[in-house]
């Protein structure tokens, strides 16, 4: 592969994840939002089970927003990892490096 096609894999691989890590953080945060109004609704009807349910999966995704960069290199890499243009470029590639 020339150096030209590495550098535009690598600036087409980093367009990708950018944009991934844009739409899991949307929908995490909007997440988050409904969790945080429907809370007093939950706590009013005593649905302590949804309340737990929502209570790890805040706190899973609060997790996964603190990574994110990670996060999005992993589904990234699973979204064009399987490319052949992109394995050489993957094989050396890190989350640093972008």
């Amino acid at each position: 592969m020339s150096n030209v096609q590495a550098n535009e894999a690598r600036e087409r691989i980093k367009k990708t994840q950018e944009n991934i890590a844009v739409i899991i953080g949307t929908i995490f945060t909007l997440t988050l939002c409904v969790y945080f109004f429907t809370y007093a609704m939950l706590v009013d009807k005593g649905l302590y089970g949804l309340l737990w349910a929502q209570g790890l999966s805040a706190l899973a995704m609060l997790l996964a927003l603190i990574y994110l960069k990670h996060v999005s290199f992993f589904f990234t890499r699973l979204w064009l990892g399987r490319r052949a243009e992109f394995r050489d470029t993957f094989a050396g590639l890190n989350v640093s490096d972008l």
